[in-house]
């Protein structure tokens, strides 16, 4: 049995990464998720420690799977 924790640097990269892809603005996913600017900012640069609800609801709204933001390896989602 292994240990997966969660490295935030790069689960922040990766939310970074998808929203330019998705060409949203930190502000536009912020209101899809219902944060606020400098919460996303601070997610996407590690200062902060995502929940496991915010995560799925970021990776919907950047309509990507959660293992995708967390370890890189899945396609984005279509719709």
């Amino acid at each position: 049995r292994t240990n997966m924790a969660i490295d935030y640097i790069l689960l922040g990269k990766r939310i970074k990464e998808k929203r330019r892809n998705a060409h949203m603005t930190q502000a536009q996913l912020a209101e899809r998720v219902d944060i606020t600017v400098p919460y996303i900012s601070r997610i996407e640069t590690d200062q902060n420690h995502i929940s496991l609800e915010l995560l799925v609801n970021i990776a919907d709204a950047l309509q990507v799977s959660v293992d995708n933001l967390l370890s890189g390896n899945q396609p984005n989602l279509t719709l």
